[in-house]
């Protein structure tokens, strides 16, 4: 697949990045796969973990345990804002962390907290809500240059749950100006991981065993024989942006009316977005399973 000069820019087909991750991993499982995933990437590395959006002690500890059975050392990890700028109520279904043991005992640390861990970043990849980055982004001490996101719809106006969680977070990230890439929903929705995948990762030592069990925990909460990774999909895009075309232009965020968190992308080559429209699904998907699968080898010879 071709992919335009924005996208080149960042890199050739296989791109080398440092960058922090904030998540909300422990809800739907792809915020794991997309840990996972990076783990089993040599090209990529994680400087900082932080966590947003409700219990983001747990949120933390599961970080760390997925770090510990991977036989990787962890870095810096920080419990970042758990309530949203909007005010509006943290949806929390209750199943978080219920199939990975011994959370309790995890230990995590940082020396700066959440948001400035993010920002002291020059990338940060964003996989949850966005408030811990619209804090990061308000320090005058920032060095923040840009971020990659998986949120928003851009095509059929559907509102995406991480920009519903916290409209007004993201509609100061969108309006401030930094660089930024968006992979959204109308994109990653293209992409399932099924039972052959399941399978394959499950059956890969102490790692696999863990996401395996928590895909299929998410899998009986969602009722579906599938998930969608759409964490992976974003983080993706640093190690290999020649599978990717994007688009630039200006990514707006509504905030009251109707249907608030509406993202609308308006398609302008001086704009300081980036969104994903079009992507070769069969090699994003192969890519995903081949790195996650290489994270749970790498455990499995460590352990």
């Amino acid at each position: 697949m071709t992919h335009d000069s924005s996208a080149a820019q960042h890199g050739a087909d296989v791109a080398h990045s440092s960058f922090a991750l904030d998540t909300d991993i422990g809800t739907d499982v792809d915020d794991l796969l997309a840990l996972a995933m990076v783990l089993g990437s040599p090209e990529l590395g994680i400087s900082a973990v932080t966590t947003v959006y409700g219990d983001v002690d747990l949120r933390a500890r599961i970080v760390a345990k997925a770090f510990a059975t991977a036989g990787r050392t962890a870095p810096p990890i920080a419990a970042g804002e758990p309530d949203t700028l909007s005010g509006r109520p943290v949806w929390w279904p209750g199943h978080e962390g219920s199939t990975i043991a011994d959370l309790a005992e995890q230990r995590y640390e940082a020396p700066r907290d959440a948001t400035a861990e993010l920002a002291a970043s020059a990338t940060v990849v964003a996989i949850g809500p966005l408030t811990n980055v619209a804090v990061a982004l308000r320090r005058p001490e920032r060095v923040t240059k840009r971020i990659v996101m998986m949120g928003g719809e851009f095509r059929a106006g559907v509102v995406e749950h991480n920009i519903r969680c916290d409209v007004t977070a993201a509609a100061e990230v969108f309006a401030s100006g930094l660089d930024l890439l968006a992979v959204g929903l109308d994109q990653t929705q293209r992409v399932r991981l099924g039972r052959a995948e399941l399978d394959a990762i499950s059956s890969t030592g102490p790692l696999g065993a863990l996401i395996g069990a928590e895909m299929r925990r998410f899998w009986a909460f969602t009722d579906q024989d599938f998930n969608v990774p759409h964490d992976p999909i974003a983080a993706l895009t640093l190690a290999r942006p020649g599978l990717f075309r994007t688009e630039r232009g200006t990514v707006t965020v509504e905030t009251e009316g109707e249907h608030p968190g509406t993202t609308r992308f308006a398609a302008d080559p001086r704009g300081p977005h980036e969104v994903v429209v079009d992507m070769d699904v069969p090699r994003v998907t192969d890519e995903i399973v081949r790195r996650i699968l290489a994270a749970a080898q790498n455990a499995s010879t460590t352990a």
